[in-house]
């Protein structure tokens, strides 16, 4: 298997949130005691239950975070890709991973070990600065999307997640953005609280309208204009 350039990950490492303000020393510090895993499309890469043994740093693909629901259903809570971090909170409180991790595409992984990294913590105060902003990130957005939930309608919760998908995920083309993150009608379900025909029935309203189209099978955010309001 093709190994990865020191020079790939290093860029890699400092393009991640949590890890932009260290410096070149620091980095090497970091991959010095990381390792790289890579995994292929639908394989496990954290599974609820699983010791918090360390942190895993996404360096290219997309994973999909979620949860199996009281009457076994699974419930997808988010979707992750490159320069975004798994594992953060067990890394912290040494408890087990709280939800299911599946790679939607190939991913190659850096995978930082707990000891490791709270020995690193522990010398370095701008990393634990950013871990904290990192935290506080997460928690704002679960805060968001449990007020979205409560408050808003269906074409608005469902507005805002394209909205940020677009954000996170959108790369221009002719028609306007089109979101790579590529999620199931079952996933939008779950996202925004409602039932598949819902959301289907929503999409195919804004598709008429000429809101969003579809590009080889992904979402495209004509007008975007049309979903402001909702963002």
């Amino acid at each position: 298997m093709k190994t990865i350039d020191v020079n790939a990950r290093r860029a890699a490492l400092a393009r991640t949130q949590i890890f932009q303000a260290l410096q070149p020393a620091d980095i090497d510090l970091i991959l010095a005691r990381a390792t790289v895993r890579r995994v292929t499309r639908g394989t496990a890469v954290l599974r609820r239950g699983d010791p918090g043994s360390g942190m895993v740093v996404i360096m290219s693909g997309r994973v999909r975070v979620s949860v199996i629901s009281e009457d076994g259903k699974e419930v997808t809570l988010t979707v992750l890709g490159a320069g975004e971090v798994l594992g953060e909170m067990s890394l912290l409180d040494g408890e087990p991973c709280s939800a299911d991790v599946t790679a939607q595409e190939d991913c190659v992984l850096l995978v930082i070990e707990r000891s490791q990294f709270l020995a690193l913590l522990r010398g370095n105060s701008a990393l634990c600065l950013h871990l904290m902003t990192l935290l506080t990130r997460r928690l704002r957005r679960a805060n968001a999307a449990l007020e979205d939930m409560a408050l808003l309608d269906l074409p608005a919760r469902l507005g805002r997640l394209l909205a940020r998908l677009a954000s996170d995920y959108g790369v221009p083309v002719r028609a306007g953005t089109r979101i790579e993150v590529k999620l199931s009608q079952k996933d939008l379900s779950t996202l925004v609280g409602a039932s598949r025909e819902k959301v289907n029935r929503q999409i195919r309203q804004w598709e008429d309208d000429g809101v969003l189209a579809k590009d080889s099978g992904r979402m495209v955010v004509v007008n975007a204009q049309a979903l402001a309001p909702l963002h």
